[in-house]
């Protein structure tokens, strides 16, 4: 009896605190960004910080209804029960950023379409919690008119999800290969990278050493890397070579994390601008970019390029035009380069 009052105060409260996240921040993020009419994505971020956490409660707030016998009528165990409803939770946060992202982003369609799509999954979604765990508030009154319409909102949501998501992971992996990348680049490879460096001869083996010492590797292998290539008779001039090859990426991630005098920042400064103008001159037209891979180059491209422009703002080379250049090569809009 107490572990039941204790899901029905702790679902009450997250349906109240889910409420208040969506009708004020999340509903604030959602307008703003909708009023300035942007053409990129840059509102996702934002709005996932609010959407998230108002799912999450409003997951707490299920489960607590599973507990209680809120779903039992489904005839399924308890766990079973449990791992659905966090499966249908996930699935109604995605329709809800589906329709956020339509609200957004609407092109000829009107907003006012979307707008209760926004409001009312999350609202019927904690009305049904409410009401299935405060019944001796209300007792006689059934729950089968919100129950089923909820339910088969629900089983639709979830289909559409797997459909995509199965899409997804069919034809391009859904970021699979970039997740299985990162895990493998997270694994402690220090000594073996440590081992190999000592290897490599400066001079000859320049362009070899420069990836580990890039800010992508752990700082032990970085600064080792670096070190190596300082012992260049002529690093400046090998860096630089570098930069205006045909391949200056390795050399353009090396400068973030670089340590670089006043003197060297001056002589580095024009081959620098060189290599980012000629990485962002080689960008294929938008219509030959798929949009995942428009967006992973424009999320490197906006972490880097700023941290390495910083290293020479008090140099004579102008920077000015080289992000702008990069955000129009690189737009997320319906129109090509020319």
């Amino acid at each position: 009896m107490i572990a039941s009052h204790i899901t029905q105060i702790t679902g009450n409260v997250c349906v109240g605190l889910a409420v208040l996240v969506l009708l004020f921040p999340l509903r604030r993020k959602f307008w703003d960004f909708a009023s300035q009419h942007p053409s990129d994505d840059r509102w996702t971020t934002p709005v996932l910080g609010v959407l998230i956490p108002l799912w999450l409660l409003l997951m707490v707030a299920l489960l607590c209804m599973a507990a209680n016998g809120g779903f039992d009528w489904l005839r399924l165990s308890r766990p079973v029960l449990y791992t659905l409803t966090v499966g249908v939770s996930v699935a109604l946060a995605s329709v809800t950023f589906v329709f956020i992202a339509l609200y957004i982003r609407p092109g000829f369609t009107p907003r006012a379409i979307f707008a209760p799509g926004i409001y009312l999954t999350p609202l019927s979604t904690g009305l049904m919690v409410v009401s299935s765990l405060n019944q001796e508030l209300a007792p006689g009154i059934p729950l089968q008119w919100l129950r089923w319409p909820w339910t088969i909102f629900v089983a639709l949501s979830l289909v559409v999800c797997a459909v995509f998501v199965g899409h997804r992971l069919k034809n391009t992996g859904f970021g699979v290969h970039n997740i299985v990348r990162r895990v493998l680049a997270a694994r402690d490879f220090s000594a073996e990278h440590l081992d190999k460096i000592a290897t490599l001869d400066p001079q000859r083996d320049f362009n070899d050493i420069l990836p580990y010492a890039t800010q992508n590797r752990g700082r032990a292998v970085r600064e080792a890397a670096t070190a190596r290539l300082r012992k260049h008779p002529d690093f400046l001039n090998a860096l630089a070579a570098n930069l205006t090859s045909h391949d200056p990426e390795h050399g353009l991630e090396f400068l973030p994390s670089a340590t670089l005098s006043p003197d060297e920042q001056a002589r580095l400064a024009l081959p620098v601008r060189t290599a980012i103008e000629r990485f962002i001159a080689d960008i294929p037209a938008s219509n030959y970019l798929t949009r995942e891979r428009q967006k992973q180059l424009l999320k490197w491209g906006r972490k880097t390029f700023p941290a390495i422009i910083g290293k020479f703002t008090g140099t004579d080379v102008d920077f000015s035009k080289v992000m702008p250049a990069f955000e129009h090569a690189l737009r997320l809009d319906d129109t090509r380069r020319r």
